[in-house]
Formats: structure tokens, sequence, C-alpha cells
């Protein structure tokens, strides 16, 4: 059987793995010329083209699919699963990063599109899936070759034949079998179920911001939360999380690994609900952020502020380290490339809750908050209004107005949806590895 990779289950594990791979296997290893030999069962060998269309070898896309993988393709990367329930890898153009299940890892070079396929760097092949998947294949450094073990990944043991269903950016998407049938499809429909995470902010013995008036963020944050779930319910395609649904504390660092796990393979997004407060009560109106540096005066205050439960966490831990670790987190799971989209789904949001909303719009803003740094999907946390202007933080208490603005956030959720991930309406490539 071919086992998954175990999911990180904090960002001290995600930190590890970067760390590790930081001075990860040479690019050089298990290259030729222009070809990768393959040993199969019965002595059967096959050849992967390899191309250095960038100065560093690359195998097409279409080796995956060689080696027992189904492939999904779309515009800005790759995601490929090895077996029923196996492992599965995910790319993003231009990054060294991929991620196995929910693990990073980093590789010399860069996927790219490019030939007419998506061009995989050739250390993935020969150097990670050795490691990664060391049940399944192994590597000869003698021979400079790659042999597959599972003798049910050799293409000759497989009965389908493949059919050429499409033609998507100039790479070719294969799928299914001669007489159209897929016994597949309900795995197909698995992979493509979207997930939502929403996070009441705050909790337990952190209340948040209080207003004036007495009312605390952490009460209006799971109000809209629980409104939000209950919207969102009745989406048969969408599974919906919440990080607290009751009066609790989540550590900070807890919130994007949990909402990672529950993701698994799918695709998803995360929305982080706060109310915003200001030293000057005349302030009002609704702000969504993604995650990057900050750059106005505004944004490293409102970081500041939903940050604090960390500098009160490190004063009572001698100071943590991962509250120091935060802008190296920031930096590298950025490079991820989930910061255009997150920005996407913040704007999204924005447009829906200005129909609502009776103060100002005051835009998609960006910032390093702790919450967002590990959380392996689009993300955005949004402020709902100022719980330090007194009308604001009456309007906020009020029951229909959190289940509005919860209708809001759901019709921006489900906007953003139609639209990520890229390419969703592509069809997965299954070249027919069936083990039971």
């Amino acid at each position: 059987m071919i086992t998954h990779g175990s999911r990180g289950s904090s960002v001290l594990g995600i930190l590890a793995l970067l760390a590790m791979t930081l001075g990860g296997p040479a690019p050089g290893s298990a290259q030729t010329d222009d070809s990768l030999v393959v040993h199969g069962p019965d002595d059967a060998s096959l050849s992967l083209p390899v191309g250095r269309l960038r100065g560093y070898s690359t195998v097409p896309h279409e080796a995956l699919l060689q080696l027992g993988w189904a492939v999904e393709v779309d515009p800005s990367g790759l995601r490929a699963q090895l077996g029923r329930g196996g492992p599965l890898v995910e790319f993003s153009l231009d990054s060294p990063l991929f991620r196995w299940d929910d693990q990073l890892f980093q590789m010399v070079s860069e996927p790219f599109s490019g030939g007419g396929s998506i061009q995989i760097p050739l250390q993935f092949v020969a150097d990670f899936l050795p490691i990664l998947a060391a049940e399944a294949y192994s590597f000869s450094p003698d021979e400079r070759a790659l042999e597959v073990l599972d003798a049910s990944l050799w293409p000759g043991n497989r009965d389908e034949t493949r059919r050429l269903e499409a033609t998507r950016g100039g790479i070719a998407i294969q799928s299914g079998f001669a007489d159209g049938s897929d016994p597949d499809r309900e795995e197909v429909r698995d992979l493509q179920e979207r997930v939502v995470v929403i996070d009441p902010g705050h909790g337990g013995s952190d209340p948040g911001a209080t207003g004036s008036g007495g009312r605390r963020e952490k009460d209006i944050a799971l109000a809209i939360g629980r409104y939000l779930e209950a919207e969102l319910r009745g989406d048969e395609d969408i599974e919906v999380y919440m990080t607290r649904d009751r009066d609790s504390w989540i550590d900070l660092w807890e919130r994007g690994p949990r909402a990672t796990e529950w993701k698994g393979s799918h695709s998803g997004v995360f929305i982080s609900i706060h109310a915003n407060s200001s030293p000057s009560s005349a302030i009002r109106g609704f702000e969504t952020y993604f995650l990057s540096e900050a750059r106005t005066e505004h944004e490293k205050r409102v970081e500041a502020i939903e940050n604090a439960p960390l500098l009160r966490q490190a004063d009572s831990n001698d100071g943590d380290v991962e509250v120091l670790d935060l802008t190296f987190i920031q930096r590298d799971l950025e490079k991820f490339n989930h910061g255009h989209w997150s920005n996407l789904l913040a704007e999204g949001i924005q447009a829906e809750i200005e129909d609502v909303h009776p103060g100002p719009n005051r835009g998609v803003k960006q910032a390093g908050f702790a919450v967002l740094t590990n959380v392996l999907m689009p993300a955005v946390l949004v402020e709902v209004g100022f719980i330090s202007n007194r009308a604001e933080e009456r309007i906020l208490s009020q029951g229909e107005f959190q289940r509005e603005i919860a209708v809001a956030l759901a019709q921006g959720v489900r906007g953003f949806l139609e639209r990520y991930p890229p390419g969703q309406g592509s069809t997965v490539q299954d070249e027919g590895l069936r083990k039971e």
C-alpha cells in the first residue's frame, strides 16, 4: 500500500521541513543528456524525456502519468495523486516550494510552463520520489536510473486506455477510458469539494477589543462565525469547519495547522473574523486583510493589536522563539503563491460587505497577522467594523446585522470559489492506478 506522508501539526514542523530542504539534494543527480531510464517489473523499461529549457533538467508533467500518478493541471500549477487515497503533491508555477500532503519541501529549481507541458525539475523525480515514496520508487546512482518497485504502477499492468479529452492553455488534458466511463468519478468529485474554515477571532481568556458599551470582540466574532457556518452548510459542495464554536481560547499558532489539516487535499479558504478598534472613536468602517508586510501606520497598528496575544504568551514563556520567527515564516509561505488569491478573496468580500454595511469601505489592506502565516490556502482577516466607534459597536451587537454580514461573507466566498482554484473545471488526468 502507498501511504500518506504525515501532516505537520504545528508551525515549528513546517519550519523544520523548510529548513531541512534549503540544503536539499543537488539538482544534478540522475541527470542524463535527454532522457531518464525507468526500470519496471519483468525487465521492462521506459524513458522519460529530459529537457533544459531554462538551463536545468526537467521532465514534462506527462512523466508523472507514466509513473502511476493521476494529474490535474491548470494555469497556475499542478497537483497529482499517487493511487487511490495515496499522497497528493501540489506545485505552483515558478515557485521552488511544493506540498506533499500537508508538508512543504523546497527544490533547487522551479516548475514552469513550457514546451506544451508543465516542466517539473528532474530533482523531484530522481531525488524526492525515492525518499518520500520509498515503497514505490528507488533510484540507482550508479545506473542513473529510476526503478518502479510497485508493479501495479507500471503502465503495462493497467487495462484502461487513454483518450485525449481537451486542451487547455496549451497543455493536453488526458482522462478516463476509451468508452467514456470513469469508475473514479466519485474520487474526482471528492477532490473538487471545497473547504471553508471559519476562524472567530480571540476567545476564552482573550476578549479582544472591548467597546465603550461593554461589547467584546470575541463575542461579536463568534456570533458572525456561527451565522456564516449556518449559511454555508446549505452548500452541498462546501465543507465547513470552525476553529472555535464556543467561548474558548485557541492558540494563534494552532489555528493555521488545524485549518490546513481539515482542508487536506481539497481546495479551501480561511476566513478570520474580527472587530477593529482605534484610539479615535470617530473612525468607522470595514476592511479586509491578506498576509503581507504592513505598509501604513494604520496597518501596523492593527497588526500589533491582533498579534498582541502572542506577545503576552511570549512574556509568560520567557520570549518564545515562535514569535520571533514571524517574518521568516511569512517570507517562505508567501512563496507558495497564495498571496495573489488571498488578495482577490479580500476584494470580493469587501464588495459584498459594502452592500450591507452602513460604514465606509476602507478597502483591502495587508499585514503580517500571525494567524494567517501558517495557513496553506488563500486566507484573509476581516475587520467587520470598529467596536471603538459607539454607533458601530451597537450595530455590530445586533443579531440581524451579524447575520447580514455573515451572508455577505458567504457570498464573497462563493464568488471566489467560482474562480479558485484556477482551471477548476479541468478534469483529473487519471492514468489508471487502481489500488484496492
